[in-house]
């Protein structure tokens, strides 16, 4: 019976620049072994031993940085210790030095039974990747027990604790599991390039509503330029929470186009610590307590702007500023675990305060104000009609939609 599922990374090689090992070589803003740690993880791994022989500083900061973000790391200093860590009936996740293997392929090697060994083409890959047999070489992950771990660690000797497991894994018929997606194993940092522009590709992807669309040229340059400094989406997410705030505080003051204007610049910093997170693999943004926080302070603003604006124009624009506030509120639970036509065109905080900045323009606030409430109603009766038309209905519309 397997326990749970592990993961050995060894951090010792030496890298192909002097005095730097494989393991702290840069990869999108952070080191190879956070990376590797952090795939592991999103694997399924729920510990994950790192086999270091000495600590340099840039070592110890990335192992710190991985666990104050909670990733379930711990140092072996020896084999030894790296067996003691990994229970026998453990499936174990064994990650190269420098290897860099997407958590969709650590998936394949955890799901299935036995010891299994991710390979590539033999023509197409260098010396990194040791050679298997005449076709292939190894892809830089396999998948083997704890029991193995642990037999292996006790007749160790002098040898090489990850070739001797690979060896061992494939003298004992280990299945070949053929990559599916590009593996790449650093040894510089120039070869990390290539890797970090498909890394970079897919996390700077837009995804979402019509606003990201628009904003989306913006905040994939803005994530580009950060993704090398020490800025973290947290700070960035935060940052666009305190502007929200900012603009939500300067309509109840009754400087409108001071608080639309902080709110305006506060929308693309969304995205940016989105794409971040998504290029680091640190966590899951979207539910950041900053991203929780942005809807309350987006009400919070438009419920000052409803009060500001009833002053001049009454107080009917208070009770619009409300009800679209309450409008907003039911689409979202009408949205929920719902298949919706045409999602990404229906109201949300982000895309409405860009709408409100023609209407402010033209001095026409309470104009604003009423097309906000009508896109707001509009959108929660669209979805609202989507959730609950028939089941055969929802199968036949999608290519309409």
């Amino acid at each position: 019976m397997v326990l749970a599922l592990a993961a050995l990374i060894s951090a010792y090689h030496e890298a192909g620049e002097a005095g730097l090992l494989r393991a702290v070589l840069p990869i999108a803003g952070r080191t190879t072994i956070e990376r590797q740690a952090r795939l592991a993880a999103s694997a399924g791994a729920t510990r994950i031993v790192i086999l270091v022989e000495r600590m340099p500083a840039e070592l110890s900061a990335a192992i710190e940085r991985l666990r104050r973000d909670h990733v379930p790391v711990q140092i072996a200093r020896e084999a030894a210790d790296a067996a003691d860590a990994i229970d026998a009936a453990d499936r174990v996740l064994l990650i190269g030095d420098g290897a860099i293997v997407d958590d969709s392929q650590l998936r394949r090697l955890a799901a299935g039974e036995g010891h299994a060994v991710l390979t590539v083409a033999d023509g197409a890959y260098g010396e990194l990747y040791e050679r298997i047999d005449g076709q292939s070489r190894w892809g830089g992950a396999a998948a083997i027990d704890g029991a193995m771990l642990r037999a292996t660690v006790a007749m160790l000797r002098d040898w090489d604790l990850q070739s001797t497991l690979l060896r061992r894994a494939l003298q004992g018929g280990a299945r070949h599991l053929a990559a599916d997606a590009p593996v790449a194993i650093l040894d510089r940092t120039s070869d990390a390039v290539a890797l970090e522009s498909r890394i970079l590709a897919n996390a700077l992807e837009t995804r979402g509503g019509w606003i990201d669309y628009l904003l989306g040229p913006l905040e994939r340059v803005v994530a580009g330029l950060l993704i090398g400094t020490s800025a973290s989406p947290v700070a960035v997410g935060a940052g666009g929470a305190a502007l929200t705030s900012l603009g939500a505080g300067a309509f109840a003051m009754g400087w409108n186009w001071t608080g639309l204007v902080a709110m305006l610049l506060a929308t693309p910093l969304e995205g940016i610590a989105l794409r971040l997170s998504r290029a680091r693999l640190q966590g899951d943004a979207r539910r950041s307590w900053w991203r929780a926080l942005l809807p309350a302070l987006a009400g919070g603003g438009l419920a000052a702007l409803g009060l500001s604006l009833a002053v001049p124009f009454g107080w009917g624009m208070t009770l619009l500023a409300f009800t679209t506030i309450a409008f907003l509120l039911a689409l979202e639970i009408e949205m929920r675990g719902q298949e919706i036509g045409g999602r990404w065109l229906l109201a949300e905080p982000k895309g409405m305060i860009w709408l409100m900045l023609p209407f402010a323009g033209f001095g026409t606030w309470q104009a604003g104000l009423a097309a906000l409430f009508t896109y707001a109603a509009g959108s929660f009766f669209w979805a609202q009609r989507q959730a609950h038309r028939a089941p055969h209905q929802k199968g036949t519309s999608g290519t309409q939609d």
